[in-house]
Formats: C-alpha cells, structure tokens, sequence
C-alpha cells in the first residue's frame, strides 16, 4: 500500500522520486557521520574527556543516525526481493570487507605491534578466536597489541556494531516473510508495541522477570537497544514516506526531542528514552539524506564510508603507538586520516565494487536463466527461487534505481568500553 498525500513534493517519498529514486545526500551523511566517528575514536585513543565524555549528546548519536539510514536504505531493498535475495545481497555487501580488515588486522598489524615475538603471537588462541569478528562477533583484543594506549587492548572498537546491524537484517528478513513491508498500518502497530514494551511490563511488576532473559536484553534494555529503535524507525519511514512530511519544523521537532532525553537524561526515562531517540534520529537522518546535501555522489560510484569505518580504528592505535607523544586529537587525525583513506579506497575499489558488479551480473543471469526455463512451455511452472533478485526485479514507480546499500559506521554509546 502506498500512501499519498496532496503535496506530494512536501513528504520523503517525494523528494525521493525528485532525485530520481535515491537521496543523493545518503553518500555524504555516511561519509561525514564516518569522519566523525573517527574523530571521536581518535579521542578515545588519546584518552580525551572531551570526546568521551563532554560531546556525548553528539557521539551519542552518531551510530543511530547510521542505524537510521540503513533502516531507511535496507527496507527500500526488502520491499523489492524475496527473502533469500535479500539476506544474500545482505552477505554478500557486509561480510567480505569485514572478512578483509579482520584478516589484514590480526596477520598483518597484530604481528607488527604485538610486544610478542612472531611465534609466541600466533601461537596465542587470541589470534585465531579474533577471526570471528569476520562474522560479527565482536572480539576487542590481540595478544599484546596496543596495550598502552587510551583503550587498553581495544584493536578495532567499531566493530562491535557489526552484530547489531548483522541482527538488524534478520529482523528485516522476518518482515520480509510476515509481509509487513506491504502492510504499513500493521508494521506501525508492530513498531508501538515493541515501543511500550519495557514500560508496560514494568508496569506489571514483570520487567525484572523478563530481563533474566538474554535475548530481550539485547534488544530492549542493552546499549544496543537504541540501533534497533533506529532501524526500525528508518523502516517505518521508508514504508510511510508518501506520508510523512519533510518539514523543518519536523526535524527542528526531532532535534529538540533528542536534546530534551540527553537534557533530563536516560534515568527520567529509561523505559521512553531509547524509543523517542531512535526514531528522532532516524527521521533526522532520513530528511538530511532525501535531499542534495553535499551534492550528489550518486549510488554504487564512490563510497568510502564503510572501508573508513573499518579500518580508521586499528590506524589510529598504529599512529599512535609509533608517536605516543601525540597530545592532539587534531594530529592524530590528520596523520591517520591519509592511510585510513587509502585503506577505504583498496577496499572499494578492490573488492567491495568488484563484489557489487558482480552481485549485478548474477542477478542478469539468473534472469536469463529463468526466461529459457519458462519458454520451455512445460506442464508445471517451476520455481523460482531467486526471482526478484536485484538487477532483475522490476522496481517500484517511485524508484527508478535501486537503493544504495546500508553500510554502518559505528556506534554509539560506550564505545569506550565495548
């Protein structure tokens, strides 16, 4: 169901079709919110108050605004693709390039600043356990790596985002099979429930039962809880932006709202907080990235924003550890920031482009496959199962092109102490 609203240049989804199916502004958000999280990591890495402490309202928010935009971009995805297209379009755009800097950290940067020698490094099961960050299960430290720095031990604090956005695709998935994308009123009752959850379970007295449970936890009163309320409401966006207006007194609205929860602090509301700023930041993100801020990079051209996001951390540490008299987060920015940038371009131009081209030459064979399947005119129609795979589905009217794909800067708090 789509739903339109008189003016329709006033809401998100027109100023998405005016751009021609895609928000030029997503690519320099994602770079820019990218540099940022650097920033505040160099911070980190220096042991600066003011970035982890005094600035928390800004850093605070600045992986939910990913969470935000990956929520809008993914759902533009699952509301064109099967189930298993879109988990292997998922896959195949995240775990390559996290398969990459996990392998380049732990053989390559490990070794080089470990205070083990080579064989007492890879002989420690550390080494070989931190390979699981390549799936998205957070492991912080290498044997000796790092060790004096302002995270003791922390090689790649960004990447325990990976698991949130790895979970974040599944709940996309379960949308996807229940059908809610195409049902905008039912996902709306689905997105409020989950947000009166904690608090009316509190109000029955079965909160502290329901917390013993790991799993609802994570989702509703961990410090993750907040890129899922992000998520979620960059999806509810997408799935009502014929809609919702894109107004400045909505987003001054947002803003405000986001500055009255950080004002009166997660304590006065710690039932209400995470869902009031997820969505607050989803809608800020979502109205900075339908329009031309920055100018338009264009989709699937230039982004070096996840390759940024991957590699500025164990950089930063290596910056650090060879000039450990560095007092400036300016300094250690701008000496990290060259080698970041060259990483982030050897890993969209070496494999996450070649993989997105790829992904494309697949789904137009698969096309051609399934046209000489079905002109055999035989008895029975037969499966497709990748039908709708992108590069063959036909899109939607107010999408000429397909969405650019998610990817994550980092997260938010206590990333200090992932």
């Amino acid at each position: 169901m789509r739903h339109q609203v008189a003016r329709r240049g006033r809401t998100i989804g027109g100023a998405l079709a005016a751009g021609g199916g895609y928000g030029g502004g997503f690519d320099t958000l994602r770079l820019v919110l990218a540099l940022l999280v650097m920033v505040f990591h160099a911070g980190a890495t220096l042991g600066s108050r003011l970035w982890t402490d005094t600035l928390t309202p800004l850093t605070g928010s600045l992986v939910p605004l990913f969470f935000g935009v990956s929520g809008f971009l993914v759902a533009g995805s699952a509301s064109r693709l099967p189930v298993g297209p879109f988990l292997v379009n998922r896959a195949l755009r995240i775990l390559p390039a996290l398969t990459a800097v996990t392998l380049v950290t732990a053989l390559a940067i490990g070794p080089l600043f470990s205070s083990y020698g080579p064989a007492a490094y890879f002989a420690q099961p550390a080494v070989w356990q931190y390979g699981a960050n390549s799936i998205g299960l957070f492991r912080a430290q290498l044997p000796g790596v790092f060790t004096q720095n302002g995270q003791p031990g922390i090689v790649n604090a960004a990447l325990w985002t990976l698991a949130y956005e790895i979970a974040c695709y599944g709940l996309m998935a379960g949308l996807i099979i229940l059908g809610l994308l195409q049902r905008p009123r039912l996902l709306l009752a689905l997105a409020v429930a989950v947000a009166v959850t904690p608090a009316l379970l509190e109000g029955l007295g079965l909160l502290p039962l329901f917390a013993q449970n790991g799993l609802f936890r994570l989702v509703f009163l961990g410090r993750g809880a907040i890129l899922f309320a992000a998520f979620l409401g960059g999806a509810l966006l997408y799935v009502w932006r014929d809609a919702v207006p894109l107004d400045g007194r909505l987003f001054a609205a947002a803003l405000a709202g986001i500055a009255l929860v950080h004002g009166l602090g997660p304590d006065r509301w710690p039932l209400v907080e995470t869902a009031l700023s997820g969505l607050c930041l989803a809608y800020i993100a979502v109205a900075i990235g339908v329009t031309d801020f920055g100018g338009r990079i264009g989709p699937y051209k230039v982004d070096y924003s996840y390759g940024l996001y991957l590699y500025h951390c164990p950089i930063l540490n290596a910056v650090y550890s060879l000039a450990p008299q560095i007092e400036s987060v300016t300094i250690l920015v701008l000496l990290a920031l060259g080698p970041t940038l060259l990483a982030a371009a050897a890993s969209w131009h070496g494999l996450e482009r070649p993989i997105l081209g790829a992904r494309k030459r697949l789904g137009r064979t698969v096309a051609a496959l399934n046209s000489v399947i079905s002109g055999k005119r035989l008895g029975f129609r037969r499966a497709r199962p990748l039908a709708g795979y992108r590069g063959v589905v036909a899109m939607d009217p107010g999408f000429a092109r397909p969405q650019g794909s998610a990817r994550h800067p980092q997260k938010v708090e206590d990333l200090v102490n992932p």
